[in-house]
């Protein structure tokens, strides 16, 4: 016979029960770190002897975008995940870095879950987890967001991160929850999150003919940062070190381009500094460049982003921080010395 319990005594043993608080999520500790931004997770022997010889102490890594489901009538299901980065066989090194997932939002897939941004943040924060589970991702404390908002989506990317955070609890993850942020989004509301990376990077706008670098412009990012010193949110920084060739046709933009070769000068002629005018037509994957049509090359010199840092040091004031390289990609990363690599990853005294 089992003894009776008074019904009283069962109701504070429950209220007990339930407000026993969650294990807080581990500090956010500053840490040389990089971006791994492609589709195959699979970094070649160069990329590891960078990883170990800066001390990269983590990784922030995208796993996957969630854009807008246009062909379903499915309420729930009006988002899908996109581009999902592929792991190589035993291709995560054994080491004691941190890994962090990053899920790309794009602003269709923030809008089509208005309302219902509590489905979306279920799904985001099961996948994430069992994707790390399923390929071994060793130390995740944290899960990022990375997300353009602007003020019409802004609360609906800020329920999001709530919901988020709740079921991160929910599945009794001990993992911090931080976003991205833009230069724009510094002078509007913080989102509620435990931690930002700033991203200092595409800070023009690349479907403007006339902008000299839209990937990093010192005269781009001068505007924001007096919104920075007050900013509420612990911030890390993260700088470009790619490159790309944009192509425009009649001074509207038509796409990105990789590896064209434009010093052949029987195919391009030098017009300016960066800007190069196809002089017939040249064939480009599944498309043609056209005779007359217009590539800007854009670069992530190291004077230009020592440029900046110096500037958004001067605003932090001294403020602990982590610098952050987007991304890690052997090709682009062998443009700049040892030394001067080590001076992005230094920070203001």
């Amino acid at each position: 016979m089992k003894p009776f319990v008074p019904a009283i005594l069962v109701s504070l043993l429950m209220l007990a029960s339930c407000s026993q608080p969650q294990p807080a999520p581990p500090l956010h500790k500053e840490l040389n770190s990089v971006y791994y931004w492609k589709t195959v997770f699979n970094p070649d022997s160069a990329e590891t002897a960078f990883l170990q010889n800066n001390n990269v102490g983590r990784m922030y890594l995208r796993l996957f975008d969630v854009v807008k489901d246009n062909q379903s009538d499915i309420p729930d299901y009006k988002t899908y995940p996109n581009a999902t980065v592929k792991f190589e066989e035993s291709c995560v090194p054994d080491t004691s870095m941190e890994f962090v997932p990053v899920v790309y939002i794009t602003l269709d897939a923030l809008k089509a879950m208005s309302d219902q941004e509590n489905v979306l943040a279920e799904n985001i924060v099961t996948r994430v987890r069992n994707m790390c589970e399923y390929h071994e991702l060793p130390h995740v404390d944290e899960l990022q967001l990375d997300c353009d908002w602007t003020g019409s989506t802004q609360t609906s990317f800020f329920n999001l991160c709530k919901s988020v955070k709740e079921n991160i609890a929910d599945l009794g993850l001990n993992w911090r929850l931080s976003s991205t942020i833009r230069l724009h989004q510094l002078s509007k509301p913080v989102p509620p999150v435990d931690n930002g990376v700033l991203m200092v990077y595409n800070t023009g706008s690349f479907d403007n003919p006339d902008a000299s670098n839209s990937i990093l412009d010192v005269k781009d990012v001068e505007p924001y940062l007096k919104h920075l010193p007050g900013y509420g949110l612990h911030l890390d920084v993260a700088y470009p070190t790619y490159s790309w060739q944009l192509l425009f046709r009649g001074r509207h933009f038509v796409g990105l381009l990789n590896g064209v070769d434009l010093s052949d000068s029987t195919r391009f002629a030098n017009k300016g500094e960066n800007v190069f005018i196809a002089l017939q037509d040249v064939p480009y994957n599944n498309r043609m460049i056209l005779e007359g049509d217009a590539v800007r090359l854009e670069t992530s010199d190291f004077k230009s982003i020592a440029e900046v840092k110096k500037l958004i040091d001067k605003a932090l004031g001294g403020k602990e921080h982590s610098n952050i390289l987007y991304h890690l990609d052997s090709k682009n990363l062998s443009k700049y010395s040892a030394d001067e690599i080590k001076s992005l990853y230094s920070t203001a005294d």
